[in-house]
């Protein structure tokens, strides 16, 4: 575990930190220097194919004894200045290689990405047919059944039903409005008997007896007529 730990760190340090101020100081300073600029280039070329082989391949050979030890040797004679073995290395492998190869590969690259769109685009295309009617089947289920021919539109929720509230205005209306009526001189003749008042218990069941029959769907209620109190 301590070894491991070690080589990770010895592994950071030569093989990251140190060329990333390498390259910022060459970078950095005017005039710049081409010969430090490519070096630097070439160091992180071959870096980048390693660092792709550790992890497409490393867990192939990663048990092999001294692997980690090996594998510092090697970092060290790519970073350090005296041995510049990335500089070696690109020469004599990776330049070659790709100056051969690079018609090849840049039509390879361009063909891996248009597929790869491709069925990036026709996947998200099929996921969202399948959200829309997903969508579209739960709106459709959610929504209210007409009502059947006889039957009274169902009331709202939390509030009174047209039956009760037309029961209790036959019940209270006449008097209400009987009271808004402006007092009127007393007849001449003998006063007419007044008519009595229904009940509310009528009033309720004429309405409900009302509502009941089919032709009550189509047309409004009858309004009630405001009797006078003597």
């Amino acid at each position: 575990m301590i070894l491991s730990f070690l080589t990770h760190c010895l592994a950071a340090w030569f093989a990251f930190l140190l060329p990333v101020f390498g390259t910022y100081k060459a970078l950095s300073h005017r005039p710049v220097s081409e010969p430090e600029l490519e070096r630097w280039s070439q160091y992180w070329a071959v870096i980048g194919v390693l660092v792709a082989y550790e992890y497409l391949f490393e867990f192939l050979v990663s048990w092999f004894p001294f692997y980690f030890e090996i594998k510092i040797i090697f970092i060290l004679f790519l970073a350090l200045p005296q041995t510049q073995g990335s500089t070696f290395i690109y020469q004599m492998y990776l330049q070659p290689f790709f100056s051969k190869n690079e018609v090849e590969l840049d039509a390879g690259i361009m063909n891996i990405q248009r597929k790869t769109l491709s069925f990036a685009q026709a996947r998200f295309a099929t996921l969202w047919q399948a959200l829309w009617s997903a969508i579209n089947k739960n709106a459709a289920t959610g929504q209210q059944a007409p009502p059947t021919p006889g039957q009274a539109p169902p009331a709202p929720g939390g509030g009174l039903s047209m039956e009760s509230a037309m029961g209790l205005f036959r019940t209270y209306g006449p008097s209400l409005m009987g009271a808004l009526q402006p007092a009127a001189a007393p007849p001449a003749g003998p006063s007419p008997t007044p008519s009595p008042l229904p009940s509310p218990a009528a009033n309720i069941a004429a309405t409900g007896s009302y509502y009941g029959t089919p032709a009550a769907e189509h047309r409004a209620p009858p309004f009630p007529e405001p009797q006078l109190l003597s």
